[in-house]
């Protein structure tokens, strides 16, 4: 054997060698995504609940995800690195996120709850380090048209349905021409609202007596309060907080011209420890308009977070933000990157923009293997069929009427259900 074919054999070797282990090497082997996401929710202060809710959702889609990788042989992880209350205030969320972003170094964002907080977060931290953010329960039209560089997301409807919506009850019960008076919080969430129910109040032939704003900041409303209760209205829509409306509706009993019986609410009072917490003798014979699932197995959902985790009070929208967690994860995977533009691509390849085969949130091991194979296919949430629009807002919505009983429970009826 010559010099040069002693060489020659040990590389062949080591060649071969080299192929039969990369031949037979699963996707676990590759180095794999490691996305970190941030939460921004009110973990303290009136709306406490909702926030809490969420973030316990968020962190129980990363659990699922990350068991889901590894049965799929995936590599990588996707976390909740850290959570931030913000407490449904947008100067505090400009906070949370500045700190997610700079301390944290998160890739994505889940959250905030609020419309204030969001646009409050997005415009001033994360579109200007180029961060992605799916709200989880922000509701003002004004997002759809924020210019976001395609990083703003949500996965809970548009008050541009709510507002259809809530106009149709009263309609249905007060008649098209009935007159109308309109409160509403002074803020993203509140002025936005009011401003659509009072066009299409308008544009169904109906009145508006009065419109009136307030700051949630203020101390007393009693003169807000008055305001809204005169003029002899024939019914109320009032879009509010609850840690606000629990000074805002002793003001109404006050003036002794309000009555909650004619009166019709958001999502915001849609929670039984809330109208406790106002007062069963403020919020009894009211109604409302609530974002319902669309998503799919939503009872199993529920019961499986319980067990997961049997501390957190659970709230109507949490789903929400479990969806939210998945998609980004599912993003990551697909996209092979933690980067903002192949997120935001991804994010409309595993939500069903693109079509593809539908894969329910059971099914997370699948959903996870067609993210790492690069397929286009169809997430069916447990809160929402995303399919991500342009604007990043998700198709199409389900709303409840509900009503208040005289004990402070709440009430509705499937056949009453709103759907677009």
């Amino acid at each position: 054997m010559t010099k040069r074919n002693k060489w020659i054999l040990p590389s062949l070797i080591v060649a071969v060698s080299s192929l039969v282990v990369t031949g037979c090497s699963d996707s676990s082997s590759s180095a794999g995504v490691n996305l970190k996401i941030g939460t921004i929710h009110p973990l303290t202060g009136g709306n406490a609940d909702y926030g809490i809710g969420l973030t316990t959702a968020a962190e129980f889609a990363a659990d699922q995800i990350n068991a889901a990788m590894a049965e799929a042989n995936v590599a990588g992880s996707c976390e909740i690195t850290a959570s931030e209350d913000d407490q449904a205030t947008p100067a505090l969320a400009v906070e949370a996120a500045t700190k997610l972003v700079k301390s944290n170094q998160v890739n994505a964002i889940v959250g905030p709850l609020t419309s204030g907080s969001t646009l409050g977060a997005a415009q001033s931290v994360t579109v200007p380090n180029n961060i992605v953010m799916i709200a989880t329960a922000a509701s003002s039209p004004e997002i759809t048209t924020f210019a976001d560089k395609d990083l703003l997301f949500r996965t809970y409807p548009s008050d541009a349905f709510q507002g259809k919506v809530i106009v149709a009850a009263v309609q249905k019960i007060y008649g098209s021409t009935a007159k109308l008076n309109v409160g509403a919080r002074n803020d993203a969430f509140g002025t936005a609202l009011a401003n659509v129910i009072e066009t299409e109040w308008k544009n169904g032939g109906g009145v508006i007596g009065s419109k009136v704003l307030w700051n949630p900041e203020n101390a007393t409303f009693d003169s807000e309060a008055k305001q809204l209760a005169d003029g002899s209205p024939d019914v109320w829509v009032i879009v509010d907080f609850p840690d606000t409306f629990a000074k805002v509706g002793p003001a109404l009993v006050r003036t002794g011209k309000w009555d909650p019986k004619k009166t019709f609410f958001t999502e915001a009072m849609y929670d039984e420890a809330v109208i406790k917490t106002i007062g069963v003798k403020v919020m009894a014979g009211a109604r409302g308009t609530a974002a319902k699932s669309i998503g799919v197995d939503a009872d199993k959902w529920k019961a499986d977070r319980k067990a997961a985790k049997p501390d957190t009070k659970e709230t109507f929208v949490d789903a929400s933000a479990y969806d939210a967690t998945v998609l980004l994860c599912l993003a990551a995977i697909h996209g092979k990157s933690t980067e903002s533009s192949a997120l935001t691509k991804s994010l409309r390849a595993v939500s069903g923009t693109e079509g593809g085969t539908e894969i329910p949130w059971t099914s997370l091991v699948d959903a996870v293997k067609a993210a790492a194979a690069g397929d286009n296919f169809t997430y069916q949430g447990a809160w929402t069929t995303a399919k991500f629009d342009a604007a990043g807002d998700s198709s199409g919505a389900l709303f409840r009427v509900y009503n208040v009983g005289a004990d402070g429970k709440l009430s509705s009826n499937d056949a009453e259900d709103v759907r677009f």
